[in-house]
């Protein structure tokens, strides 16, 4: 979910101030580090309120981070939680990290020349994993990947064993694992899976199916296509769909399809209508969607399963809280990616970072996802001490190993049936 309200001018981030206050700790993490972004458009004229940036190929800062320049909500969300976080550095007695900021469009590339020491990149969100893996290799560099969930994060064992890229957010998959083991808990064991397939959310119809399968579940089907594809304008298909839940019997039909388009609408009234109905009762739906499409969903005669928060880090709760007083609205996992995000960059510049074996470094070698996890305060004592810290996430555990994404904990709702 995504949020249009702009960032506010008074969370502006000064290359200036901040490449002052924070010179002495990002010494270590600075180096000649040439940039250019092909072709290199404008820096960010809104990041963190409108404040307008001069263009220039040479970073202020070894922190460069990368937004896109269309979705402009998102990126205020993400600059929203940026600040949050930002604000708490400051809170824990240090100044945050100072950032270079910049904006490329979809179909441009990155290109960093060698620099004699680490630096830290933000990717821009839904980033490309084989090229950003490719520039953390060859530079040696660290990269957070604030919004990255989907299928792309199965590739980080292949493309990242040495654990250079940090995925801030848990992947889909632990959401709908979690709805799928609710679903369980329901007593619905035997369910049947229908996606229209100009859905978004119908990629993953078949990742809710390993899940729920995985769980001991039993997905219906007559053929060997376990999710049925159904077009809201594909009569045979829907009247085939129908046959075989009459047929199946499951005691569950899962949906990947918007509640308010034409596919749900007539399953609704096939419903009304006996056509879907179980014994003398109206069978449950399951809704295999994010929670930002299924947050006003209405009542209906039958029970509906959903998720009502995605998966997220132990620190959310008070993270949120902060965020509501300072922004009057609930945050998203984007804002969160951007609060934990400006916390680790912010960490990671309170000390050397790590020498690997090989004698290179890694600027976010020092979190271990070992330890038990710690607040912001306490891990800015650690870090000034030279150790290593796991920082308590808001947006996921924030646990970082090679080749593998964060988690957190998800949870759903059930909306009983009037």
């Amino acid at each position: 979910m995504t949020h249009s309200t702009e960032v506010s001018p008074e969370t502006s981030t000064s290359a200036e101030t901040g490449a002052a206050a924070s010179s002495d700790r990002l010494r270590s993490l600075r180096g000649v580090l040439r940039v250019s972004v092909r072709p290199l458009g404008v820096l960010a004229a809104t990041l963190l309120g409108c404040q307008a940036l001069a263009a220039s190929t040479a970073p202020q800062s070894a922190v460069l981070a990368l937004l896109p320049d269309h979705a402009s909500g998102a990126r205020s969300a993400f600059l929203q939680g940026f600040a949050l976080g930002q604000a708490e550095a400051r809170d824990c007695g240090i100044d945050p990290v100072s950032v270079d900021w910049r904006t490329v469009g979809s179909d441009q590339d990155v290109a960093l020349a060698p620099g004699s020491a680490t630096a830290l990149l933000v990717a821009p969100f839904s980033a490309d994993l084989r090229s950003f893996a490719r520039i953390a290799q060859e530079q040696k560099l660290g990269v957070l990947l604030p919004y990255q969930r989907g299928d792309s994060l199965k590739l980080l064992a292949e493309l990242d064993p040495e654990g250079r890229l940090h995925p801030v957010l848990p992947p889909l998959q632990v959401d709908l694992t979690q709805l799928a083991s609710d679903t369980l808990d329901q007593g619905w064991r035997r369910v049947m899976v229908v996606a229209d397939p100009g859905d978004r959310s119908a990629d993953q119809a078949q990742d809710f199916v390993e899940a729920f399968e995985g769980l001991g579940g039993r997905v219906e089907s007559f053929d060997t296509q376990v999710v049925q594809m159904v077009a809201p304008d594909d009569q045979g298909a829907l009247d085939q769909f129908l046959q075989d839940v009459s047929w199946k019997g499951p005691d569950a039909i899962v949906l990947a399809a918007a509640p308010e388009g034409d596919l749900a609408r007539r399953l609704a009234r096939a419903q009304q209508q006996g056509d879907l109905a179980v014994s003398s009762a109206m069978r449950p739906w399951v809704w295999m969607l994010p929670k930002h499409r299924v947050g006003n969903l209405a009542e209906r005669p039958w029970n509906q399963l959903v998720l009502d928060q995605s998966a997220h880090g132990p620190g959310w709760s008070a993270f949120r809280e902060r965020f509501v007083e300072r922004y009057g609205q609930d945050p998203d996992l984007i804002a969160a990616s951007g609060f934990d995000s400006a916390r680790m960059l912010s960490l990671a510049s309170l000390a050397p970072p790590p020498v690997s074996s090989e004698g290179t470094r890694d600027p976010l070698g020092w979190m271990d996802a070992d330890q038990d996890p710690t607040s912001m305060c306490a891990s800015v004592q650690a870090r000034l001490e030279g150790r290593s810290v796991r920082l308590q996430g808001a947006a996921s555990d924030l646990i970082q190993r090679p080749g593998q994404a964060p988690s957190g904990v998800a949870s759903t709702r059930l909306i009983a049936g009037r």
